[in-house]
């Protein structure tokens, strides 16, 4: 279901496709369901989180929680879409022509949003860090909410061709929905290029950039003060956490590895499937390495909790909020 490779499967023995698809089955199916729960439960977490007064003041905050909201609809529709269908053999997307298109869709689109409005808390945190007045012009509330309504604007945009080039492949049986035989190397290039090599280069990028940002700053601070001060006060300069990362910038810095890890198989995959045979051995394996690419959109929760003193610290609070108030009704 929902996918850019046309299924062709060449394998004779019924035996040997019967047990390979029993075990993609599997791991599909307790893979999915852990990132199911996890998946929820984390992203939840993070849109209670960044809707606190502490968190919401900046307009990255406002980037990560429309991330944690679009993650929370890839857990809600997407990975369960997927689930039925490599878990439990169900493709609800082959029921009609129009169940095709439109799950299609609105796969794509949901799978799109999240990594564009990481790139741009990046591009925002970078723009923050420089020093150039009107760099920083760009980090702020105001732009974030415009840049977050053209963001998904052209998300549908963009994948708009997808009710288009997807039908149901009725033969052989069982009906199947992926890209039309005519029009599948170009959604699957397309898909490389827009999805799996643009927005985690631009991640990658600014994180970068912030980091060079951060460091210079530093230096040119450290140069001015041996210009006139002691050693000591180098060192005082060094450990001031205002010339270090903040924890924003900590925390988007190792979203944005993450995020650019888990997308080099599903991209390599995709761009394999262009060369060889789309066998039952190839969706198999397909349809494993794909776990990767949906570990971005459950682990952001685990990953900024894990990074940042100032997330642990929320969460703390919203805990000790919540058993109050439990308390309180008791």
């Amino acid at each position: 279901m929902t996918s850019d490779i046309n299924a062709n499967s060449s394998i004779d023995d019924p035996n040997q496709l019967s047990s390979m698809s029993d075990v993609s089955e599997a791991i599909n199916r307790y893979v999915l369901i852990v990132y199911f729960i996890f998946g929820g439960i984390g992203n939840l977490l993070n849109v209670f989180l960044f809707t606190r007064p502490t968190l919401i003041q900046t307009s990255s905050s406002l980037y990560l929680l429309f991330t944690s909201m679009s993650n929370l609809l890839v857990v809600v529709f997407v990975i369960s879409v997927r689930l039925l269908a490599d878990g439990f053999d169900l493709e609800i997307a082959s029921f009609s022509l129009f169940a095709c298109r439109f799950v299609s869709y609105i796969y794509y689109v949901c799978l799109a949003l999240p990594p564009c409005f990481t790139a741009f808390a990046c591009m925002d945190r970078w723009a923050a860090s420089c020093i150039q007045v009107c760099r920083r012009r760009f980090a702020n509330v105001r732009v974030a909410k415009r840049i977050i309504s053209l963001t998904i604007i052209s998300c549908f945009i963009l994948y708009s061709h997808i009710p288009f080039t997807y039908d149901v492949d009725i033969n052989p049986p069982p009906p199947y929905c992926s890209a039309s035989v005519s029009s599948a190397i170009f959604v699957l290039i397309y898909q490389l290029i827009i999805y799996s090599l643009i927005p985690p280069s631009i991640t990658i990028m600014f994180s970068i950039g912030i980091i060079m940002n951060v460091r210079m700053k530093r230096i040119r601070i450290e140069h001015a003060v041996q210009l006139s001060n002691t050693l000591a006060d180098v060192r005082r300069i060094r450990k001031n956490p205002q010339h270090r990362l903040s924890q924003m910038q900590v925390m988007l810095v190792c979203q944005a590895c993450i995020e650019f890890l888990a997308t080099i198989p599903y991209s390599i995959i995709n761009l394999v499937s262009l060369f060889v045979e789309n066998d039952a051995y190839f969706l198999s394996l397909y349809s494993i390495v794909r776990l990767f690419i949906f570990f971005n959109y459950i682990s952001s929760f685990y990953i900024y909790t894990l990074s940042s003193k100032l997330y642990r610290r929320e969460l703390k609070k919203l805990a000790k909020s919540v058993f109050c108030h439990t308390n309180n009704i008791r």
